[in-house]
């Protein structure tokens, strides 16, 4: 937790400061990504320094460990670099593939999301729990998607479905913040077409805690190396699943 908080306050304090880059894939990447994964990678290899390590910026440093961090220093750097708020820092502890720990935090309100498996999920020490919606029609949904040409002719009908159902269908710029927010029951339902680890490892095991489910887009159980995720309360889970893939 006090390696998210540190990266945190650097991003805090770059906000609006740091012109924003295009990489290779057209994804962007600012310089408060890099120093916030680096005082990541530096705080937590000094403390566990056999534990590999996957970076969004750095990629794998494999020590062969069983146990591996997943992090995503800025969550939302599109949203960060236009001066949109809603921005987190991700971080999640892996044994053998599987998330046993994740943190997400919200610097901007000063929210800490944390779970540990099996123990819970929390918000700023306070115990939290996903909400009791049993519609779509009642829900806020939001999503997230790949940017390739594939996987946005796969979300495009998706929408059209969930979006003829509820109003409430967003696409915010942040997953693991989103999947916090269906923890703690700000919104029903998140998915995610095309993800890479480090979008998803801590949020979807803080949703998990939180007594809520998650799984790929054909209903099967939710690991690190799925290509999509679905995460709900649980009470909307399969209708959702139902329109994200009519019969």
């Amino acid at each position: 937790m006090t390696a998210a908080r540190e990266a945190g306050k650097i991003l805090v304090e770059n906000y609006g400061k740091v012109p924003a880059r295009f990489k290779p894939d057209r994804s962007i990447v600012t310089d408060a990504d890099i120093r916030s994964e680096q005082i990541i990678k530096q705080m937590l290899g000094k403390e566990f320094p056999d534990y590999s390590f996957l970076g969004e910026e750095g990629g794998l440093q494999d020590t062969g460990s069983d146990y591996m961090w997943v992090v995503d220093p800025l969550d939302g750097t599109t949203n960060y670099s236009i001066k949109d708020p809603f921005f987190n820092v991700s971080i999640a502890l892996a044994k053998e593939g599987q998330p046993i720990y994740g943190v997400v935090y919200y610097p901007i309100q000063e929210e800490l999301f944390f779970a540990a498996k099996g123990r819970g999920a929390y918000l700023n020490d306070e115990r939290i729990h996903v909400s009791d919606v049993a519609k779509i029609r009642d829900a806020f949904v939001s999503f997230c998607h790949g940017h390739d040409a594939d996987t946005v002719e796969r979300v495009a009908p998706i929408f059209r479905r969930i979006k003829l159902v509820t109003e409430h269908l967003r696409q915010i710029g942040a997953s693991a913040l989103e999947l916090s927010y269906v923890a703690c029951g700000r919104t029903g339902c998140f998915f995610q077409l095309k993800m890479n680890p480090w979008d998803v490892a801590a949020g979807s095991l803080i949703v998990a805690e939180a007594g809520g489910r998650t799984s790929d887009i054909d209903g099967m159980p939710f690991s690190l190396k799925s290509r999509d995720l679905v995460a709900s309360n649980g009470l909307l889970h399969d209708e959702l699943l139902e329109l994200m893939n009519p019969k």
